[in-house]
Order: structure tokens, then C-alpha cells, then sequence
């Protein structure tokens, strides 16, 4: 049995190896579409990272003059920071939280540096 199609006369066999090879195209379309839409993953690495950070310049802040300098101003930050990114991670805005949690570890980092 013979199709034609655009011109060209078919046998089965071409048809099953045209229908195969359209199959295999959408599949491979849509794992593409899937993968792309799974792209975006926990900043894991900069969370960790920052609540390092900021639990490294903590001890350098219990008492109260220290409390009252500028550098715990970067401090306080930096706790801030950390935990919009805590918030936003909860809210699975991985993008955002990857922005506050690298503030944090730059303003933890700051704060270490000034005292």
C-alpha cells in the first residue's frame, strides 16, 4: 500500500519511520520545556554561605558599646538581609533570595572588616 505525500509516494515503512521521528521530536521538545522550566533551584550555596556569614561577626556584638556602633549597623543588615532571604526562599523566589543572601554575606563581611 502507497501513500503519496506532498509528491512522494509513500510504502508503510516510510510512514512509521516519518510518525517515529515526529514522536521522537515532540518528546524531545517538550523534556527540553520541562528541564527550562526547572531551571531556576534553591541558592543553597548562598544561604549556607551567608548565615556563615553572619553567625561569624555575631560573638563581635554582645555588649552594649558595640551595640551602639556603626559597624553593628552593617551587622543588623546583614540579619536582615539574611532573613528576607529566608522569606523569599519560603516563598520559592530563588532569584531574590539568592540577591539577600549575597547582601547579607557582603554586609556580614563589611561589619567583620570595620571592627
Amino acid at each position: 500500500m502507497t501513500a503519496v505525500f506532498i509528491g512522494f509516494s509513500l510504502t508503510d515503512l516510510s510512514k512509521h519511520r516519518i510518525l517515529g521521528f515526529m514522536i521522537r521530536t515532540l518528546f524531545i521538545i517538550s523534556l527540553s520545556l520541562g528541564l527550562t522550566s526547572c531551571a531556576a533551584k534553591a541558592p543553597v550555596q548562598a544561604m549556607a554561605e551567608a548565615r556563615a556569614a553572619v553567625q561569624s561577626v555575631r560573638p563581635l556584638y554582645v555588649d552594649e558599646k558595640s551595640k551602639r556602633s556603626l559597624t553593628y549597623r552593617y551587622y543588623q543588615s546583614a540579619e536582615q538581609a539574611l532573613l528576607d532571604a529566608s522569606q523569599a526562599l519560603n516563598e520559592k523566589k530563588y532569584e531574590l533570595a539568592k540577591q539577600k543572601a549575597l547582601h547579607a554575606k557582603r554586609q556580614a563581611r563589611f561589619a567583620a572588616k570595620l571592627k
